[in-house]
């Protein structure tokens, strides 16, 4: 900053001075002229400061008299459609991995001349993101993505690899890397999921693109992050040239989740046309995901395909964002209906291994909402118990990053709920079984034999896989004990009851440590909830924490989740009467998850 020789005055003006085109009085060190006008004086500093601009407001607008570009998709004239010929290398039907379909296309992210129509749309949802270099890339790549739309979709690639043009291969990919060949998989995809030319979705592809955009540039930076612990190796940046060869279901499912997410970053305060807005929108999206799903399932072609199944688990995922709408047991049972078509579980992960990361997500859902479900309502993911709890140890690298739940714990948690569902149905033919009992008691010893000192992974967070550790060994134990109580296979004694008691003071202890410390905090609440049902023997006092922390973490993890949680233990706690399926007397998920696609 310039001063005059007095060193009293300024040698130019402040910035807002200069913005509103009025004398500035040189006055240090804030223009009094700013403070006469109620303004905040930025100062006189050669660069201008950055400035916060809240949700729903903009620096600029577009005049009047200059209406807005539109952008549609032409629709392909019938006599451009090309007969179907058979390539002259033609592709190896036997594949049945959707994943070797796709092969990555080199597309330069500095080409310019790209016509960015879009982008002015698109800078409400990025306003201020400090990457400007990845939000110009991505913006680069939309506009690839329609270009690729404009070129008139699947009729247009189906005349290229028809007429054997290489030349128009290698423009419309922008690669001379086997163009052709890369034309004939995308159509093979195209045709395998019937994946429509989405000619009705002229008006909408901005919304798809724009979703995915925010998807790239907001939601996966935030997730990648809190993944400090434990990266995910399933969390992946979209691309967007792929948009095109994926069904309209997951586009519409896409909207969705980027919507919903941008809602719950609101701050609160906001202006509520722009929450109804927004809100209809997802509304809009998700009626039209629901369409298109069920034309899926009505098609022998489709009915059970690789895209029918992602789509049903991002479909369940997105909904469990926002709970109001969420019925993931329908979602539940549907999926194991398709699961069962292609062959059952295990058969399904031998035979496309790709979907292995998506079906890790099912897993998760189906046994922690089996946790919050009544005992005589439990979804098994395969037929037998023994195979369920093999899938889990196999899979259990892929399932951690989501929760942090060590694997001994988190497969007694599955023998818990499998235990609770025989003793349930032996208890409605009024049936005792004496194995029941003995089964609780191993299963209270082998979660008390869990030691977190040795499980915790030495290194920089040290500490804090302690704290995981301590925190879920608590919340298991709880949830092992107050499940079977209120099934009478565990006694309502004085041992068992000092169990709880000890275990719900050590969950509390830790949940006050873990809500310090924000890696550890995201993954909390499945233990919260459960500290939450074991406070309906305690004091005010620890129901309005468990209350107050679950309203935090809605607002951290940007999802409606922990507020549908506290309703149940409101509602709960107002009966008075401690047990779990008191608490839980209807199907409930709690569940977060962390990655919806």
């Amino acid at each position: 900053m310039k001063q005059s020789e007095s060193g009293k005055k300024a040698t130019r003006q402040c910035w807002e001075c200069l913005k509103r085109r009025l004398v500035c009085d040189h006055t240090l060190p804030h223009c009094k002229k700013c403070q006469k006008y109620g303004k905040e004086c930025p100062g006189y500093n050669e660069q201008k400061p950055l400035q916060f601009v809240e949700t729903g407001k903009v620096t600029s607008r577009r005049r009047k008299d200059c209406p807005p570009k539109t952008y549609t998709i032409p629709s392909p004239k019938a006599d451009q459609l090309p007969q179907k010929e058979d390539p002259s290398e033609p592709l190896n039907s036997s594949s049945d991995n959707d994943a070797a379909v796709l092969v990555p296309i080199d597309l330069r992210s500095d080409v310019t001349g790209w016509e960015l129509g879009n982008e002015a749309g698109w800078s409400y949802m990025t306003e201020n993101h400090p990457d400007s270099t990845l939000w110009e890339n991505t913006c680069r790549q939309a506009a690839e993505v329609n270009r690729l739309f404009g070129l008139g979709g699947r009729a247009k690639i189906e005349e290229v690899v028809a007429k054997r043009l290489h030349k128009e291969a290698a423009k419309m990919l922008r690669s001379e890397k086997e163009p052709l060949r890369t034309l004939e998989r995308l159509l093979w995809v195209m045709h395998t999921h019937d994946v429509p030319t989405y000619d009705y979705l002229s008006n909408e592809t901005s919304d798809v693109v724009q979703a995915v955009h925010y998807y790239n540039v907001r939601i996966h930076p935030e997730f990648k992050a809190s993944g400090e612990l434990a990266p995910n190796p399933a969390l992946i940046f979209l691309p967007l040239h792929i948009l095109h060869i994926l069904p309209s279901t997951i586009h519409h499912i896409l909207v969705c989740i980027s919507l919903n997410y941008f809602i719950q970053c609101l701050p609160s305060g906001t202006d509520r046309s722009a929450v109804v807005t927004n809100r209809s929108k997802v509304y809009h999206h998700r009626g039209a995901a629901i369409r298109a799903l069920s034309r899926y399932l009505e098609t022998d072609k489709t009915r059970c395909s690789d895209f029918t199944i992602t789509s049903i688990l991002m479909f369940m995922s997105m909904d469990l964002q926002n709970p109001a709408m969420a019925d993931w047991r329908s979602h539940a049972s549907g999926m194991n209906r398709v699961i069962d078509m292609r062959g059952g579980f295990k058969n399904l992960m031998k035979q496309a291994p790709h979907l292995t990361p998506a079906l890790v997500i099912y897993m998760i859902i189906v046994i922690i909402g089996n946790t919050c479900s009544p005992s005589w309502n439990q979804i098994d993911i395969d037929n037998s118990p023994s195979q369920t709890v093999e899938y889990v140890r196999e899979t259990h690298s892929l399932i951690f990053p989501y929760i942090l739940c060590p694997r001994e714990l988190f497969v007694e948690v599955i023998r818990t709920n499998q235990l609770r569902k025989k003793a349930s149905a032996a208890m409605k033919l009024c049936e005792i079984e004496s194995n029941h009992v003995m089964e609780a008691y191993d299963l209270l010893a082998r979660i008390k034999a869990f030691v977190p000192v040795d499980w915790a992974q030495p290194g920089a967070y040290y500490d804090e896989w302690l704290l995981i550790g301590t925190m879920f060994q608590s919340a298991v134990a709880i949830y092992c004990t107050m499940s079977l109580q209120s099934l009478t296979i565990l006694p309502n004694s004085l041992e068992i009851d000092t169990i709880r008691s000890v275990q719900g003071d050590r969950l509390l202890k830790s949940l006050r440590a873990a809500v310090n410390v924000p890696r550890v905090m995201k993954f909390a609440v499945w233990p919260l909830v459960v500290s939450g049902v074991e406070a309906a023997y305690r004091d005010e006092a620890a129901r309005n924490y468990v209350d107050s922390v679950l309203s935090d973490l809605s607002c951290v993890l940007r999802t409606n989740s922990p507020l549908k949680a506290r309703a149940v233990l409101r509602r709960y706690w107002q009966k008075g009467v401690p047990g779990w399926d008191e608490c839980f007397d209807r199907p409930e998920t709690v569940l977060v998850a962390t990655c919806m696609c």
